[in-house]
């Protein structure tokens, strides 16, 4: 074993994540600042009546006071990213049968638990940090659509939004399926 791998092995038998969350918080921390700005930007832009559902022409087809969709998009701005990061820290709690990752039981042996609980958080952090910014494109969306006359949804903006999000949380999840798929095999007994 090397020294890069004992001094690891050392910070996590300390309790201390190989990899710290600082630099993910902070650029989600900076996301959620940005999101605030769009949604404090976006209070003098709607007009009083929003429209905040649309056919797949663009039209409207259901619509909103601005104070009803400002207080809908701030809850979902703030709870859907934080939620995904809550969820990830609670497989350190569940019943291992109930987190579904390839090699369970593996990656959540007593002595690997931990690490494997802390690779969640730290990649759900990512993955927050992608639904914020998803949560901005739906905001902007909305704002541009409600000041068109007659309002209109442009489909070209809100299916590049919701496409760069499924394809970042795409590539999320072939990321923590290839992490979690390299598990080593331990050697068969000998006869």
């Amino acid at each position: 074993m090397n020294t890069c791998e004992n001094a690891e092995r050392s910070e996590i038998s300390q309790g201390y994540p190989a990899k710290s969350l600082l630099p993910r918080s902070f650029i989600l921390a900076f996301l959620y600042a940005c999101f605030l700005g769009c949604w404090a930007w976006s209070a003098r832009q709607l007009p009083e009546y929003v429209a905040t559902h649309f056919n797949a022409r663009g039209e409207p087809n259901g619509w909103m006071s601005r104070s009803a969709n400002q207080m809908f998009m701030l809850l979902f701005g703030l709870c859907f990213p934080l939620l995904i990061v809550l969820l990830s820290y609670a497989a350190r709690f569940m019943p291992s049968a109930l987190v579904n990752i390839p090699h369970r039981d593996y990656w959540l042996a007593p002595e690997r638990r931990r690490e494997t609980c802390d690779y969640l958080v730290r990649h759900s952090l990512w993955l927050a940090c992608l639904a914020v910014c998803f949560v901005i494109g739906i905001q902007f969306s909305i704002v541009r659509a409600s000041n068109q006359n007659p309002p209109h949804l442009s489909m070209p903006m809100i299916l590049a939004v919701v496409g760069l999000f499924l394809a970042g949380a795409g590539i999320c999840v072939m990321v923590l399926m290839r992490h979690f798929r390299r598990a080593p095999f331990s050697p068969l007994p000998s006869p």
